[in-house]
């Protein structure tokens, strides 16, 4: 499951340079896009539909940093500007974080009762946090795709599919355990706090990564076509039951 990613709405009369950006982003010209909506913000800084359409630019840059920066600032312009909401509600689910995305969506609902756009996407999300919060969380089934394992790369419980022997298993725990103590390590130096996941995406699966405890970590594997959000939150329940088990094994 997707979310759509946030369109555009119509430009106000007068703002031709959103007229003129929004259709050099269309064409895919990002750079002349971008330089000509930041220098129509010179004039018009407070401008709302500007900074969404900054916003629009860099998400589709891929610079998510910029385009939350200018949707945080659409919504300071204009709390309840739909295309910003929208904006960081696709950003959200894009890196896993639905329960924030079912928060923007939920305040473009209150701004657009009738767009069937967000509606739409708003239940989509909540069948995402559905279809992922049923049934039990086995940590001790090898075929589950989850597995405990401890800063050292040895396997405490789990396994990583059906297909995986135990040999398997234990060489993934070694190789994630060295992806962990380098996420560690990485957000310690850029001085980011505490590692929260790692999400890889390759051609047969889509595999993520959480920290458990100081000592521990946990792997969720699932099939390359599950949406990134619901791979973490059903890693986020995986994780709670896993840090369960830990203090029941202390």
């Amino acid at each position: 499951m997707t979310l759509p990613a946030p369109s555009s709405s119509t430009p106000p009369r007068g703002h031709a340079f959103l007229e003129l950006g929004e259709r050099l982003r269309r064409r895919g010209q990002l750079d002349a896009a971008a330089t000509v909506t930041a220098a129509g913000l010179v004039h018009y800084p407070d401008l709302a539909a500007a900074h969404d359409l900054l916003g629009r630019i860099r998400a589709d840059q891929h610079d998510d940093v910029a385009a939350t920066s200018a949707w945080n600032v659409a919504l300071e312009c204009d709390h309840g500007h739909v295309g910003a909401r929208k904006g960081l509600a696709f950003l959200a689910f894009r890196i896993g974080d639905i329960a924030a995305a079912e928060r923007h969506l939920e305040s473009a609902v209150l701004a657009a009762p009738h767009d069937p756009e967000i509606t739409s996407a708003l239940d989509r999300v909540r069948g995402s946090i559905a279809a992922s919060s049923t049934g039990p969380v086995l940590l001790d089934d090898p075929s589950g795709g989850i597995m405990v394992f401890d800063r050292d790369g040895m396997r405490l419980i789990g396994g990583v599919g059906p297909d995986a022997s135990d040999a398997v298993a234990d060489a993934v725990a070694a190789e994630c355990a060295a992806v962990v103590r380098e996420a560690a390590r990485t957000t310690r130096l850029l001085h980011l706090g505490t590692w929260h996941q790692v999400i890889v995406e390759g051609p047969d699966a889509r595999s993520a990564l959480f920290p458990v405890s100081d000592d521990a970590a946990l792997l969720l594997v699932r099939g390359a076509t599950t949406p990134v959000g619901r791979v973490v939150a059903a890693g986020h329940r995986a994780t709670a039951t896993a840090r369960e088990w830990l203090a029941r094994m202390t």
